[in-house]
């Protein structure tokens, strides 16, 4: 799949929130995402109270709003941890990223309100297009809703929050 993110740092919620009124509340979740060490590519398994998924994702380390290819496999609980331990003894774990994440969703894309372990609090954007031919119309749904949001006042984020705590880990190894 591929989509059109955008990740923005936040002191707190109110102004975003008081803004998603044209948006619908999906879920509250409780992530946990492990990172395992690849360079470029992220590799990840998240884990939620009730399902686990492999997450490939490729994508350039840019402010603003970026493409990401990606691909997901849901994992049962068995191959969860076939998974999970082959992963971190042949690349081993980067860093594990804990999160409470509001989902929210409007049209193609999906709103993250999050409050992550160590870091802070930060909004992302996923427009999804499902379709190859649909590139104008995922470009025009993400800037709608960048401008609802008023998404240009906050500070733009070009990495994950995995490089984000890799480099709060790195600075305070020294």
């Amino acid at each position: 799949m591929k989509n059109l993110e955008i990740k923005v740092e936040v002191g707190n919620f109110d102004d975003i929130k008081n803004h998603l009124v044209f948006s619908t509340h999906k879920d509250t979740l409780e992530q946990v995402d492990t990172y395992f060490l690849l360079g470029e590519t992220k590799i990840k398994i998240r884990e939620e109270k009730t399902m686990s998924e492999l997450i490939v994702y490729f994508r350039k380390m840019k402010d603003g709003s970026r493409e990401s290819i990606y691909y997901r496999l849901p994992l049962t609980s068995r191959s969860f941890f076939l998974a999970n331990g082959i992963l971190s003894f042949v690349f081993g774990v980067k860093v594990r990223v804990v999160k409470h994440r509001d989902l929210y969703v409007y049209k193609n894309t999906r709103i993250h309100i999050d409050s992550t372990n160590g870091l802070g609090n930060f909004v992302e954007l996923e427009t999804v297009c499902k379709d190859p031919l649909c590139d104008k119309e995922y470009h025009e749904e993400h800037e709608e809703i960048k401008q609802k949001l008023s998404i240009s006042e906050y500070k733009t984020i070009a990495g994950s929050y995995s490089d984000l705590l890799w480099q709060k880990k790195l600075s305070h190894s020294f």
